[in-house]
């Protein structure tokens, strides 16, 4: 049997149930309920041939106009080029020494994965900022993407 997208839905723990406000028990469950998710730093995360059907349960539980604001590693950024080169396990894609994944997005494969999902961009950029480190005065210079995109209201 396939985990429960959220913990509380679907759960047979009665114990856990009983504790959970009435809007989150098994009888109203998030599927077509929740109005926002925020993805930040989090897609990236996930092995890259995996992404789609990770869009699509978030879009599962999303209620129509609901939202999607998104927040990761854009193509170039410090972290990325910082990677050595066994590190690499795929196309823009890396394994951090933990075992974690980190993925650096273009625009345009943002664009595809959340349009393949039925989402509607609504606004997508690079924000580009250099940090400061105070205590030592080292300049980092991060590339993230932005963007948020919306289920139809049609769904």
């Amino acid at each position: 049997m396939e985990a429960p997208l959220f913990p509380f839905c679907g759960s047979s723990n009665s114990s856990m149930i009983e504790k959970l406000p009435v809007f989150l028990r098994d009888d109203q469950c998030c599927v077509g309920g929740i109005d926002f998710i925020t993805m930040i730093f989090t897609l990236s995360a996930i092995p890259f041939d995996i992404m789609p059907a990770t869009l699509e349960r978030c879009v599962s539980v999303l209620k129509p106009g609901g939202l999607v604001l998104f927040r990761d590693y854009g193509l170039y950024d410090m972290t990325m080029l910082r990677f050595l080169p066994h590190q690499r396990v795929g196309f823009r894609e890396y394994m951090r020494s933990d075992g974690t994944f980190s993925y650096f997005f273009t625009l345009d494969a943002v664009r595809e994965l959340f349009r393949a999902s039925v989402l509607v961009e609504l606004n997508l950029e690079y924000c580009c900022v250099i940090s400061v480190n105070r205590k030592n005065g080292k300049k980092m210079q991060r590339v993230w993407v932005h963007g948020k995109f919306q289920k139809p209201k049609s769904c």
